[in-house]
């Protein structure tokens, strides 16, 4: 291929988002199936990637490589993540991929996040190479019908916030963190002689679980009880990792690395 002069535009057009995300992917080890109301609805939405901070890069006035971005301000202080980076097929090996981290990092704030799907060694060794560092797993699974004799109670969402996060040992991910993705969740007190904790739900995604590793099967037997959920865990809570194996959850083929890269902001 002739070498290709390649252009780049922060804050581009959701739908050259949209595009360029669908081609970078379209071979991809997960296929996405989606229309650009649920590419919007899914990796804008949801999962809070800002425009403002993505960046699309054009051949000929074609989108063929994205970089989805957000940003937000947690305990530790900000976190800016790649939500997403991609290049069409028949644009790889120009150097694109290279220059939207670039651009990613100049931009970035505090500390640099990403996720990238186990098996996906091109990825990996592109993150690797640029600075950044494997910190824990990122495991799926699906729960089974379990029963419980614990009290389940709907409590306000601010307790969250008040009690739930200051308090806690762990930290989530960015997709399933509420502080990130602002989106709306239910927090469910679980209490049984004497024994406390709560799950954070949305419709059917277990969001988190917050309390003490001892009570780990106790806590996602609460969980399963009503009707099946999604459940993610990060391997720096092995106790919930057994649990879910224990209770016979069906872990789910595709894993994940988080990556991070310490910021000098």
């Amino acid at each position: 291929m002739l070498k290709q002069e390649v252009s780049y535009q922060q804050n581009p057009p959701v739908a050259d988002l949209y595009r360029a995300f669908m081609d970078g992917f379209s071979d991809y080890m997960i296929r996405f199936d989606m229309d650009e109301a649920a590419f919007e609805a899914i990796f804008l939405v949801r999962d809070q990637n800002q425009p403002s901070r993505s960046i699309v890069a054009y051949v000929d006035g074609r989108p063929v490589g994205v970089m989805l971005s957000g940003i937000a301000h947690l305990d530790a202080g900000w976190v800016t993540r790649c939500g997403g980076l991609a290049v069409a097929p028949g644009y790889r090996r120009l150097g694109i991929a290279r220059e939207l981290m670039r651009r990613f990092d100049e931009q970035a704030e505090g500390m640099r996040l990403l996720e990238v799907i186990q098996g996906n060694e091109q990825a990996y060794d592109l993150y690797a190479r640029l600075g950044y560092d494997v910190v824990r797993e990122i495991v799926y699974y699906q729960s089974v019908p379990t029963e419980t004799a614990a009290k389940l109670d709907v409590v306000p969402i601010t307790e969250l916030f008040e009690r739930e996060y200051p308090k806690a040992v762990h930290h989530p991910i960015w997709q399933r963190d509420v502080r990130t993705t602002q989106q709306q969740a239910t927090l469910v007190r679980v209490t049984e002689e004497g024994r406390e904790g709560s799950l954070l739900f949305r419709d059917n995604v277990l969001l988190d679980v917050f309390g003490r590793d001892e009570d780990a099967v106790w806590l996602l037997r609460a969980a399963g009880c009503k009707h099946p959920v999604h459940l993610t865990f990060t391997s720096d809570r092995p106790a919930f990792i057994e649990a879910a194996e224990a209770l016979g959850f069906v872990k789910d083929t595709v894993a994940q690395f988080e990556m991070v890269r310490k910021g000098e902001t």
